[in-house]
């Protein structure tokens, strides 16, 4: 607590304490106010529970109790603050201005400490006592801890009597109301609340993310692509997983090519690491937007970075949609035992075509071995013998 807030508090003690103490036990509380004033804290709770032990009455206590709850915040010692507070509560003697003050402070350790279930009911307390003279920062406060506590519902009337009493509500206040609309999976909501925050806020990137991922949540897609492609031409994306998920976004909706593009110029611009999985996807959406040149380029590069069987077949069959059967069988081998069935049989189909008839024979032998390709490398098969026959 600030000593400007502390003051504050102290305000409203003094009137009721200069009617109620004797002017003796006024003095000390006096001193003790002096020592907070100054930052001494520790000194002032010292003498300050001197003279409790010498109390005359229960309004003396209540005050104590009070100035010594404000005092312990000050240090800061929360739970011993709350503990003060509470006492000075439950001797119900404090004057309505001082009650207010210190139900406040004490639901405001409560949520400090989180202790949520207690804040609750203080702050409800409060508000319900204090009217339309309460402060806004409670409204705000009780909705906060009923979000910490899983009651979005519970939240949303203390958050709109928040709201309606700003005109421009804070950013953190939005923020809030956004952890509501996700608790509630209000995803309607959800998105006019960040479409705000996006509009008070275009720098942060987060907001983009988020509203895309909502409008993903709701089935608009479109607005999904449009929200990210938006945010990444503003600079806003720039993360590799970020990167990855608006091309495969781009990919879902089917507009591979622009898919393509934007891995290519992470890839350029280094925001994203050229490693296998990066380049399947890339050649993805080069094969899907018919673009087999640049999809070699790229499965190429990844049999650099790893050769694998899986990769020479998929380059294998880009090879096959441009006709380049030489190419085809310069990426599989010569060596069919090799090879696995589906690959095979694609050897065979490029020897038959570069006529090396020897090849495509063993091929296609190798292929029957497995039972999924067995009915078409027999066909195949069954074709060679009647040529030679």
């Amino acid at each position: 607590m600030s000593r400007w807030a502390l003051a504050l508090l102290l305000a409203l003690v003094w009137p009721a304490a200069a009617t109620t103490l004797s002017e003796t036990a006024f003095r000390q509380l006096e001193r003790a106010q002096a020592l907070l004033a100054e930052g001494d804290a520790r000194a002032a709770n010292e003498l300050l529970e001197a003279r409790f032990a010498r109390a005359e009455h229960d309004s003396e206590r209540a005050l104590i109790r009070q100035v010594q709850g404000f005092a312990l915040a000050a240090v800061p010692d929360n739970r011993a603050a709350i503990q003060r507070l509470q006492q000075a509560l439950d001797y119900g003697q404090l004057p309505e201005p001082a009650a207010l003050q210190s139900r406040l402070a004490l639901g405001q350790l409560l949520y400090v400490e989180g202790q949520m279930p207690r804040a609750i009911e203080v702050l409800t307390a409060y508000l319900t006592q204090a009217g339309d003279l309460a402060v806004v920062e409670a409204q705000v406060m009780l909705a906060s801890a009923h979000v910490a506590a899983k009651q979005y519902r519970q939240a949303r009337a203390p958050l709109a009597a928040a709201m309606a009493r700003r005109e421009t509500p804070p950013l953190g206040w939005l923020e809030l109301q956004l952890a509501v609309d996700y608790g509630l999976e209000a995803w309607s909501a959800a998105a006019e609340t960040l479409l705000t925050l996006v509009s008070r806020a275009p720098e942060s990137r987060a907001y983009w993310q988020q509203l895309s991922g909502v409008y993903h949540e709701l089935g608009k897609q479109p607005q999904a692509l449009a929200v990210l492609a938006l945010a990444h031409r503003h600079g806003l994306i720039a993360e590799p997983r970020a990167l990855r998920n608006l091309a495969q976004l781009y990919r879902a909706l089917g507009v591979p090519y622009k898919a393509g593009e934007l891995l290519t110029a992470a890839l350029d611009a280094r925001q994203i690491e050229a490693d296998a999985p990066l380049l399947d996807s890339l050649a993805d959406a080069w094969i899907e937007a018919r673009e087999y040149d640049r999809a070699v380029r790229t499965l190429t590069r990844r049999l650099a970075v790893q050769d694998t069987a899986a990769a020479r077949l998929r380059l294998a069959q880009v090879h096959v949609q441009r006709h380049d059967w030489a190419a085809v069988m310069e990426t599989l081998g010569r060596e069919t035992q090799r090879l696995e069935g589906d690959a095979a049989l694609l050897l065979g189909m490029a020897a038959y075509e570069q006529n090396d008839r020897a090849l495509a024979q063993r091929a296609f032998e190798r292929a029957r071995a497995d039972a999924g390709q067995r009915r078409a490398a027999e066909q195949w098969l069954r074709y060679l013998a009647g040529m030679r026959g």
